[in-house]
């Protein structure tokens, strides 16, 4: 009986203290990381809903990504400036018969001032064109603003295409 007691009390003060250690953890992290890493979740969690909107072709969905004073700088076009424009980008472009099938990102680095985080990041996916699969990757360069009290939008967009690798 004493034996699980002792067993029983040291189990206690073991997970007692694992807790207390976590809770230590997290008190060392400094606020600026931890923001940080709330602002990168947010910025991974808005490719994510431009790839969904792409996807079923969105406009809506995808314009409500970009600051009213957004400017896309599109692979082989003219840069497109102010909401309504990057809208008339977005309609022409999936009015194309082209259809994304799937897209990832990758964040290859961020920097972050303020309000504003520059954001670069590798993507891949697959599209299907002339009823083909094609497969693609490039690199994207977006600086996101925070609108006051709000969220974090595009307010800055470029990418361009990678070479496919022989792996």
């Amino acid at each position: 009986m004493k034996f699980v007691l002792w067993v029983t009390t040291l189990a206690i003060v073991s997970v007692a203290h694992a807790q207390t250690a976590q809770e230590g953890k997290s008190k060392d992290v400094p606020e600026f990381l931890r923001q940080l890493a709330s602002t990168r979740k947010t910025i991974a969690d808005g490719y994510v809903r431009w790839t969904e909107a792409t996807k079923v072709k969105d406009v809506d969905a995808v314009v409500s990504l970009y600051t009213d004073d957004a400017t896309i700088l599109p692979e082989e076009g003219e840069p497109v400036s102010g909401k309504d424009a990057v809208r008339a980008f977005y309609r022409e472009w999936y009015a194309k018969k082209d259809k994304l099938v799937e897209q990832k990102s990758e964040n290859i680095n961020s920097v972050q001032t303020g309000d504003l985080l520059i954001d670069s990041t590798t993507y891949s996916g697959v599209l299907i064109m002339d009823g083909k699969e094609m497969v693609f990757r490039g690199k994207r360069l977006v600086i996101w603003k925070r609108e006051f009290q709000g969220p974090w939008k595009i307010l800055r967009d470029t990418w361009n295409k990678s070479p496919m690798s022989n792996d």
